[in-house]
């Protein structure tokens, strides 16, 4: 029978150990087995790493400086319940083993112990890492829908020289490292509902600081059209609608809802207006305008970038607002960091524009008693 040090086991390893010789022996055994494996030296930033990257296992010494090995068990046992640690130790205590089985330690290895031993138990970790995938996807997204926050980038209006709205962005300090990792997380547990509704009682409880005079701007993934709470009077949201935009994101096909044009309308007798987010860049194109028939259309960054070195870019948005203004929508430009792209937009006529050149995302409505932006 074949040894298990040349059976490829997929799996990515943190390896945790003071001793740099033992670190890097373990290391290399693991790798050879076909792991993924990283190593660190210092057990005190193995959380950090763990919110960082993806693990399927802690492989850890117990006795080092700083952190011992039950110490940091119980630390990971504070991130995540699931995470499969092994741990090594050359002079075992029963006082440790209880505590490692207290904290659910998958295993106690004693060292020195034969390479086999260390590559079986390792992939028994992996294993068990496998069969808990849909539980812990589960919970990285409770973890993010408990941090989840929102910050709010300005839209100024060169015409009127001022913030006349504001996008709120989803931010989370736990679970998901950005928002795009947030939206999987929702899509892989079947989840979406519950992360629309959670982002939108959270904008709708940030509203109190929003300047009476400027729009709100909230994003909307095509599946929330089909959750009742978001065309519901009685939610937080819905009563402040008349002062706020729904921006219908082009990364999923609006072809699926069922009765859309029923919801559009009902969106609308709440007060609510409607944006197409991302235009240029997303799935359904122009078909998305012609089906929402949207207030504003907000055209997507890969147009603004290059756009002062490149006339065919120009003619494009230059296309795009002549298309806008015809169907009566207000076009806004996001994605502006620099003065050259500000004044070639302004030149083509966009009054609305969104970015970093103006304002970054912030915690609620920070730029809310500055009446002037970068808008001249």
């Amino acid at each position: 029978m074949s040894s298990p040090l040349f059976t490829t086991c997929p799996g990515t390893i943190l390896v945790v150990d003071d001793d740099d010789l033992f670190l890097r022996v373990c290391t290399a055994v693991l790798k050879r087995a076909g792991f993924t494996v990283e190593g660190l030296g210092d057990p005190r930033h193995v959380v950090d790493r763990l919110k960082n990257g993806r693990f399927d296992a802690v492989v850890s010494d117990v006795r080092m400086p700083n952190v011992d090995g039950v110490e940091l068990l119980k630390a990971i046992r504070a991130f995540d319940v699931a995470m499969p640690v092994v741990l090594m130790s050359g002079h075992p205590t029963v006082e440790t083993a209880m505590q490692a089985l207290e904290h659910r330690a998958l295993r106690m290895l004693q060292k020195p112990f034969e390479v086999d031993v260390l590559v079986d138990v390792v992939t028994q970790a992996v294993r068990s890492r496998s069969s808990n995938a849909p539980a812990l996807l589960h919970q990285k997204l409770d973890r993010a829908l408990a941090t989840l926050h929102m910050a709010y980038q300005p839209i100024v209006g060169t015409n009127e020289r001022r913030t006349v709205a504001w996008e709120a962005l989803v931010r989370c300090r736990e679970g998901a490292k950005d928002p795009m990792e947030l939206l999987k997380l929702a899509e892989e547990t079947s989840r979406l509902h519950e992360l629309g509704r959670k982002i939108r009682d959270t904008v709708a409880r940030d509203a109190v600081h929003l300047p009476d005079d400027a729009l709100l701007f909230v994003n909307a993934h095509p599946a929330d059209l089909d959750d009742p709470h978001l065309i519901s009077p009685d939610a937080p949201l819905s009563r402040i609608a008349r002062r706020c935009v729904l921006e219908i994101t082009e990364r999923a096909s609006l072809e699926e809802i069922d009765a859309l044009q029923s919801k559009l309308f009902s969106l609308r007798s709440l007060g609510f207006r409607l944006a197409v987010d991302d235009l240029g860049a997303g799935y359904a194109g122009l078909s998305t305008f012609a089906a929402v028939e949207p207030d504003f259309v907000k055209l997507d960054g890969s147009l603004v970038r290059g756009l002062p070195k490149s006339g065919k870019q120009q003619l494009v948005v230059a296309s795009m607002l002549e298309l806008a203004r015809e169907l009566g929508a207000q076009v806004i430009a996001e994605a502006i960091e620099t003065e050259a792209e500000r004044e070639v937009l302004s030149v083509l006529g966009i009054e609305w524009m969104q970015g970093y050149y103006f304002g970054r995302p912030a915690p609620p409505f920070q730029y809310a008693n500055e009446s002037l932006l970068k808008a001249a």
